[in-house]
């Protein structure tokens, strides 16, 4: 026969406390003593004692649970912001429920009714199918939320870079090198960040005096920030006279794919066309050439997004709506003075 299931009254019978006092040491609640609490911990260990999450969740109305909407896992930086949420709920003594979208409307309308079911105490966003529509559903169901590397119009509380400062900062770097035909590949057009890093791009040319603008948008949905994407976009760009000496690309992801166009092309990287990315994944630096790029610090923004989310939950207010935390630029291999 398998072995009973330990209860509570079973870890109190063993401590030799009550039942109510185990409870207070499970919830962190009360004032117990630092030897009571010690003997329970060590009763707790010795039965292999697991709180039942679904049973405390409805003794103090909470799961102890964060969730995550990501619109794909398989987006690098999704991933690394997944991580990184993990991590930072996890030290804080939360577990995370992930709610991966693919792409998908339907699986978002499920995961937000999962959601709204109480299944967790909160939900951190990295982007969505419909973040206007998500956001209004969370607002109209009073669930507490954050997002991370997206805007809304919304006043919901967020954390990101300021994407137009990155823009300018990419595009400058070019300038600098002597480029003086710079284009851009944009991310999709309605989404706030890709409107945000073509402004700074925009600025950047304004500020210097340059009238030399390429932009081209492959992408037809908020998601399509991929190595097609930026591969398609090269092309294009290569098919215009006269054609580019450097290029700002508002993803890595896009601008590796772009590489594999300037080489298909018979040209060389960085000494015909030089190349900036947006968020410096990981393969960023094993590209060939390793790309500069604009490093997004996800690991502290997934921090921040997590503790302003357990602010909210406690009741208290957010500080600020939007929390714009510090880029740098990452100079690699891909960058180089204009060819004469």
């Amino acid at each position: 026969m398998a072995a009973k299931t330990p209860t509570m009254k079973d870890v109190a019978r063993l401590a030799g406390v009550s039942v109510q006092t185990v409870s207070c040491v499970v919830n962190g609640t009360g004032s117990i003593s630092t030897r009571t609490r010690q003997r329970v911990l060590r009763a707790i260990d010795e039965l292999n004692y697991r709180p039942d999450p679904i049973a405390r969740s409805m003794r103090t109305r909470q799961t102890r649970l964060i969730g995550l909407l990501v619109l794909d896992i398989t987006n690098p930086v999704h991933s690394v912001i997944a991580e990184a949420v993990e991590s930072a709920a996890h030290a804080n003594g939360y577990k995370v429920i992930l709610y991966n979208v693919s792409n998908s409307p339907e699986r978002e309308r499920e995961s937000l009714e999962a959601v709204a079911e109480g299944l967790v105490d909160g939900l951190v966003i990295v982007n969505s199918v419909d973040r206007e529509r998500t956001l209004r559903f969370l607002a109209e169901e009073e669930i507490l939320s954050v997002l991370i590397d997206c805007q809304s119009d919304f006043s919901v509380p967020t954390v990101m870079v300021d994407n137009v400062r990155a823009g300018y900062v990419a595009t400058e770097h070019l300038i600098r090198l002597g480029h003086r035909r710079i284009a851009h590949i944009s991310g999709s057009a309605p989404m706030i960040i890709s409107q945000q890093r073509l402004e700074g791009y925009r600025r950047a040319l304004a500020d210097h005096g340059l009238t030399y603008e390429r932009v081209v948008y492959l992408m037809k949905a908020s998601w399509d920030w991929d190595f097609a994407s930026g591969y398609r976009a090269m092309r294009e760009l290569l098919e215009g006279d006269p054609r580019p000496t450097a290029v700002f690309a508002a993803s890595d992801q896009m601008a590796i794919g772009a590489y594999r166009a300037i080489v298909e092309a018979g040209l060389r990287i960085p000494q015909d066309i030089s190349v900036v990315g947006f968020d410096d994944i990981e393969a960023a630096a094993y590209a060939t050439p390793p790309l500069t790029t604009i490093r997004q610090p996800f690991t502290d923004m997934a921090a921040s997004a997590v503790a302003t989310l357990l602010r909210l939950m406690d009741g208290q207010r957010a500080e600020e709506t939007l929390h714009i935390l510090p880029f740098e630029l990452v100079v690699r291999g891909s960058t180089a003075e204009a060819p004469q």
